[in-house]
């Protein structure tokens, strides 16, 4: 093992406090509905879990409502906390994109050459191929999905925007400062994780966590998958094979695997206590036979 244990420790209490920030914004998001912090936590693992598995993380979002659903919130406020939490993400993601380029712009460029030339090499041309031919199936698949969203996921917008202006400048601030935190502690995942790895300039592993990150959100294959580990292989080919292969998928336990098995294994447990409760009740042939004596 190439990675300290001390740095796996780090990288899960990151992990931690990411969850943990993101299920109070939610409860920010939804003011005046008994949204606990339990429930919320639950609510994202059940999104994540969907992200990681469908186009474009296009099942992310719809996974959320119906938690939201089925933990009593209303629909046009639970549409109210998606609509402004995406907007505040994406405003937050434009603004740290620009201070990472005007702070380390050279890094970047350097980095994107690289990947660059990495892609025109002729084994870098199958992946490349391989990783088009997935954009392209994840696209059909994404349209058949959005025809498929769940019923009330289109609720009214006129009263989702009644829920959203409820929210106030204090609510809508408040959900940006938790969504900055928790955007610096998913981009510091990887560098607490490479800390001390020879060849690596802490700059440049910044700028290519957050470019890996956040990136996926406009591939269209789930969880970006290929385009990231071609960007992951590229801007970080410095390092041995081995290292190179711990670093990336200790990374994508941290970052992916362990938000989806989560909500996957809370789905799971969700379908089960669902389907054992409305199971018909059969009784006992016993019970049967004395009760025709």
């Amino acid at each position: 093992m190439f990675l300290p244990l001390s740095h796996h420790v780090a990288a899960l209490a990151l992990v931690a406090a990411d969850v943990a920030i993101r299920a109070v914004r939610l409860r920010v998001l939804a003011p005046g509905t008994t949204l606990t912090l339990r429930q919320a936590i639950v609510i994202n693992a059940y999104g994540d879990a969907a992200s990681a598995v469908t186009p474009a993380r296009a099942g992310g979002d719809p996974a959320r409502f119906l938690g939201f659903l089925r933990a009593g919130v209303p629909g046009p406020r639970a549409l109210a906390a998606l609509a402004v939490e995406t907007l505040t993400d994406w405003a937050l993601l434009v603004a740290g994109a620009a201070v990472l380029l005007a702070v380390w712009g050279d890094t970047a460029a350097a980095g994107a050459r690289r990947l660059a030339a990495l892609a025109a090499t002729p084994h870098a041309r199958l992946l490349v191929a391989g990783v088009l031919a997935l954009a392209v199936a994840s696209v059909v698949l994404l349209r058949w999905y959005r025809r498929r969203l769940p019923r009330g996921f289109t609720a009214s917008v006129a009263d989702a925007w009644r829920a959203a202006r409820g929210l106030g400048w204090r609510g809508v601030s408040g959900a940006g400062a938790l969504t900055a935190l928790s955007m610096v502690a998913r981009t510091a995942i990887l560098p607490v994780l490479a800390a001390g790895l020879p060849g690596l300039d802490p700059g440049a592993v910044a700028v290519g966590s957050f470019a890996l990150l956040y990136g996926q959100l406009v591939l269209p294959t789930p969880a970006g998958a290929g385009g990231v580990e071609l960007g992951f292989i590229g801007g970080f080919g410095t390092l041995a094979p081995p290292v190179l292969a711990e670093l990336l998928v200790a990374w994508r336990i941290y970052t992916l695997i362990l938000g989806a098995g989560l909500g996957a294994l809370l789905l799971a447990r969700a379908a089960l206590l669902r389907r054992a409760t409305s199971a018909p009740y059969k009784p006992n042939s016993s019970v049967n036979v004395r009760s025709q004596l």
